[in-house]
């Protein structure tokens, strides 16, 4: 047996000093979540009292779950032996074909207890058992526009437009018609529950607004792109000198801001009638989607970034197309990134109905960053960052010094200094055999 299953109850351990049909409320939770452990034979403490005629206690347990619980939930026994006393252990695996019913009612768990779920989450059970969600259900408006998905496929894949046969592709269109996707991606965005909340205030408080908007009524990519330019109403971004170069600091790193942004719209639960807030204060920016995690991702893993589990997988399948995401799964290690160099970092709250992620602002004065900002930096070569860095130890080089020094090709470092000079980060000085390269300052 594992022994991290008797360092104490958690949301994925429960224990039991001996059976009682409450037991399988418990059954319900796992099943229709998570995978996790049932100890009976040890009190809540951890402490272990044992079960007499254990073949017994399982034949009654199996009895009471394959009669109890529609459907069948899958399900296995073992027998351990700790302290010359016998302990039942039940791993429940999450099932597919949820929900996983107990007396009609279904349950969940919560840190050590295990509570029944509301109608929201049972609804998204339901779908889920499905296979469906809010974005698969059918629209009920047929009416819609795409001018703005429209351009920005235009921008980013030079398709011209958004045509039925191109919708169909996106997931966004079928035999019987338009789906919720599709409603969140339209120009005239009809569902309620789809607004963001922007609110800056003067200080680290909400006592103080100084600026709202709401955004509703229109496609999530038109969203998007406001939040965006909220951003930079609200923060700046600072040049320091250090040694003999201007250093360029982002007061909120700009690529974690349009993860946290581009997350919550990703995940967000739209069954909830509760919008995304994005709020601005003296000292960080709090940004809180509806929904807690999805179902089957443990807040380990969230925290992690290492695993992703997408709520909404059309809507990210679109925007991962149009370039607004990079990559699934890797929103939380990229904002994780963007604040490695720094002395503050981001935190991520998860409750029962939200998650919150707090950025940070960044000290300029006492920031120590590249000419390049993050978001910048994330976009060049290896080989042109460090070209880059040589440049910001080492003031100018000729080409042949560069060449030398990064052990580079001659055209390859003559179309590395070509690109960096045409993005204004470096710049040439003199000419002929006297041509040097520095940072652009």
């Amino acid at each position: 047996m594992d022994k991290k299953l008797l360092l104490g109850e958690s949301k994925y351990i429960e224990y039991k000093k001996q059976y009682t049909k409450t037991l399988l409320k418990t059954v319900s939770a796992f099943a229709n979540y998570h995978d996790g452990h049932i100890l009976i034979g040890v009190d809540d403490n951890g402490g272990i009292v044992g079960v007499a005629n254990v073949d017994e206690q399982r034949l009654n347990i199996e009895n009471a779950i394959n009669d109890a619980i529609e459907p069948k939930p899958y399900y296995e026994f073992e027998t351990e032996t700790v302290d010359n006393k016998s302990i039942v252990v039940i791993k429940v695996n999450k099932g597919e074909h949820t929900p996983y019913t107990y007396k009609d009612k279904v349950y969940k768990r919560m840190d050590t207890s295990t509570v029944q779920v509301d109608r929201l989450a049972y609804g998204e059970l339901i779908l889920l058992g499905r296979n469906q969600s809010f974005e698969t259900l059918k629209s009920e408006v047929e009416d819609l526009d795409f001018k703005v998905l429209s351009s920005r496929l235009k921008a980013v894949l030079n398709i011209r437009s958004a045509t039925e046969d191109l919708l169909k592709t996106l997931g966004l269109l079928d035999s019987n018609g338009y789906n919720n996707a599709a409603l969140l991606l339209a120009d005239n965005n009809p569902l309620i529950v789809a607004k963001i909340e922007l609110v800056a205030y003067n200080d680290h408080t909400v006592r103080h607004i100084k600026d709202r908007q709401e955004l509703s009524g229109v496609s999530i990519i038109e969203q998007f792109d406001k939040c965006i330019d909220f951003y930079h109403k609200h923060f700046s971004v600072a040049e320091i000198i250090e040694g003999a170069y201007r250093k360029t600091v982002e007061e909120i790193p700009l690529v974690a801001y349009r993860e946290a942004i581009a997350n919550a719209i990703i995940h967000r639960d739209y069954f909830r009638d509760s919008s995304i807030k994005v709020e601005v204060f003296e000292d960080r920016v709090e940004i809180i989607s509806p929904g807690s995690l999805p179902i089957g991702l443990s807040e380990e893993e969230f925290r992690n970034g290492n695993i992703s589990r997408v709520r909404n997988t059309i809507i990210a399948d679109v925007l991962l197309r149009l370039k607004i995401i990079e990559k699934l799964g890797t929103g939380i290690r990229r904002i994780k990134e963007y604040y490695q160099e720094y002395e503050v970092e981001p935190s991520f709250e998860i409750y029962e109905n939200s998650i919150k992620v707090i950025l940070p602002k960044i000290d300029a004065e006492f920031s120590s960053v590249g000419i390049a900002s993050g978001a910048m930096r994330d976009a060049l070569s290896v080989n042109e960052r460090e070209i880059l860095h040589l440049l910001e130890n080492g003031g100018s080089f000729n080409r042949h010094e560069i060449e030398m020094k990064l052990g580079l090709k001659r055209t390859q470092t003559g179309d590395l200094l070509k690109k960096l000079r045409g993005i204004n980060l470096v710049v040439k000085i003199g000419s002929g055999s006297q041509v040097r390269y520095k940072l652009n300052q």
